[in-house]
């Protein structure tokens, strides 16, 4: 069984969410939702598309964008992921909407964002 499911959501890291959000959003002609007044996000087909205020550690632009995956255990994929030379960058955590989650680097210093299911959606 593989580690790595599925990508879950795409997240961008940008100076103004709302207006990024809204672009995104007439882009796909969707609707725009916020989690809380700091991350905006849509439900772009096949994918969620977040969007967080840049910031030190993650300044947006090409570098700034993390794929979240989904995986069995929060715990588990992170143990791995280390074993095999990523360094913990955020997290873990829990969401607001009570996901798990947790953002690594990988030894080529891109992200990699891990979600696990809430509670409510694993039944």
């Amino acid at each position: 069984m593989p580690l790595l499911k599925a990508v879950d959501s795409v997240v961008l890291f940008v100076p103004d969410i709302d207006a990024a959000a809204q672009w995104y959003a007439d882009l796909f002609d969707v609707d725009l939702e916020y989690e809380n007044p700091k991350f905006a996000f849509i439900r772009a087909p096949g994918a969620i598309i977040g969007f967080h205020p840049a910031d030190a550690k993650c300044p947006g632009g090409v570098g700034g964008t993390t794929v979240y995956w989904k995986v069995a255990s929060l715990t588990q994929a992170v143990s791995e992921l280390e074993r095999m030379g990523a360094r913990l960058l955020r997290g873990p955590g829990v969401t607001s909407l009570g996901y798990a989650v947790a953002m690594l680097v990988d030894p080529f210093g891109c992200t990699i964002g891990l979600q696990q299911q809430a509670r409510t959606e694993a039944g």
